[in-house]
């Protein structure tokens, strides 16, 4: 399941940047119809205002307008349609669309206006479809005249956000232009977002089919290799555990011990901690194996071991130092809790029952030499003053703890 994370995310970026991709060439072409539908609209106000001047330069309008002839003015009105005609600031022919564009020229006789000739361009939904047909379009696109939030010619309601414009219940992408001299008129160039996100879906389709494909070869790959990759890894796992650990009793071995010792020494110089160590050595081992044989010395070493690790803490280390010698190293530890773990462990050891492979029991008993940091300056110190101990102790009488002095270079142990 992991692998489909990173087959969906794929999947999901590529679509999004089509889909962008796509929004950035639909805003392109609209941007293109805007501006050729400006030009026209353009276009038409010029030739609006030259039809308001040719009519304002006439000598029959002047005339009429100089003898408010308004006979003539109405007249002359019917033969030019979408042209108003002001006397002063009265209306006297013509009708004014609802929605227009005006150019308009005035007539005046020695400074004072007589009169306007008004051309007007009806922006309606005709003029809209004039204008669309000016520049190329797909055909989907929409050209729309809006006043003031509304449609001219439909008077649908038209909400703008961003680039989205929602007319009724479409959504369209959408580019705007400000009419100019148009207070409140825009020219709205449109696509569906559906026409957008139906163009995108083929590619979609494909990435989709391609990362469904390439997905089957991750996993194909998977059960082709993981079974090797995973033996690999547990050969590793074995080797480097059988590296740390001594193989008959399952504790650490002498090189994990001597690495553990030096990373403890280190932190506890660095913040200041105490530390102890315990050698331990088994009395008369040597006359089990050579009374009862190697299997049953194994079956002593491996019972031993457990008692040792399990009256351990978790930070502690347990380990088999070699031969019938291990060792126990006991973090942030003082002389008083060295003293009273190995007492506790020496007689766990002597009141066990150890069960042999030919069915008898045998007990053993172990000697201990205890050793603290203090102001001990080298971890080889720690472990030459446990030795030491342990030494006193089995020329003591075994069977018994021996505490060395903290002091460097100190002779001196005290028996538990």
């Amino acid at each position: 399941m992991v692998g489909v994370i990173p087959v969906i995310a794929t999947v999901r970026i590529l679509g999004t940047n089509a889909l962008q991709n796509e929004r950035a060439r639909a805003d392109s072409a609209l941007r293109a119809e805007l501006q050729a539908a400006s030009q026209e609209l353009g276009q038409l106000g010029d030739d609006a205002a030259n039809r308001a001047d040719d009519l304002a330069r006439s000598p029959t309008v002047q005339h009429a307008f100089i003898a408010h002839d308004r006979a003539t003015i109405k007249r002359i009105a019917a033969d030019s349609p979408g042209v108003l005609f002001y006397l002063g600031r009265t209306r006297v022919a013509g009708t004014r669309p609802p929605v227009a564009l005006s150019r308009s020229i005035s007539l005046t006789v020695n400074g004072h206006r007589v009169g306007t000739v008004v051309a007007t361009i009806a922006l309606n939904h005709k003029l809209a479809a004039r204008l669309r047909q000016a520049a190329s379009h797909a055909q989907d696109d929409r050209l729309l005249i809006v006043h003031e939030r509304t449609v001219v010619g439909t008077g649908q309601h038209v909400q703008l956000r961003g680039h989205t414009v929602e007319i009724g219940k479409q959504s369209y992408r959408g580019l705007l232009t400000r009419v100019p001299n148009a207070v409140g008129i825009s020219l709205f160039a449109l696509r569906p977002n559906e026409t957008i996100n139906a163009s995108v879906q083929p590619y979609r389709r494909r990435i989709f089919y391609a990362a469904l494909g390439s997905f089957a070869l991750l996993v194909l790959v998977a059960l082709m290799f993981a079974r090797p990759i995973l033996n690999t890894l547990g050969d590793f796992r074995r080797v480097a555990s059988q590296a740390a650990t001594d193989a008959l009793t399952g504790l650490a071995n002498r090189r994990s011990f001597d690495d553990e010792l030096a990373l403890e020494w280190r932190r506890a110089e660095r913040v200041g901690d105490s530390l102890a160590l315990l050698l331990i050595d088994l009395d008369n081992f040597k006359s089990i194996n050579d009374e009862l044989g190697h299997q049953a010395g194994d079956a002593v070493l491996k019972r031993v071991a457990a008692i040792l690790d399990s009256g351990a803490r978790q930070v502690d280390l347990a380990a088999r130092y070699g031969g019938e010698e291990f060792a126990l190293l006991t973090p942030e530890t003082d002389i008083v809790g060295a003293r009273k773990l190995a007492e506790r462990l020496r007689s766990a050891l002597e009141a066990a029952t150890i069960k042999l492979p030919n069915g008898t029991e045998v007990s053993v008993t172990a000697s201990f030499g205890v050793a603290v940091k203090g102001e001990l300056e080298h971890a080889e110190q720690l472990v030459t003053a446990a030795d030491e101990a342990l030494y006193e102790a089995k020329r003591n009488g075994k069977n018994r703890v021996v505490m060395a002095d903290p002091r460097p270079d100190a002779a001196a142990a005290t028996t538990a």
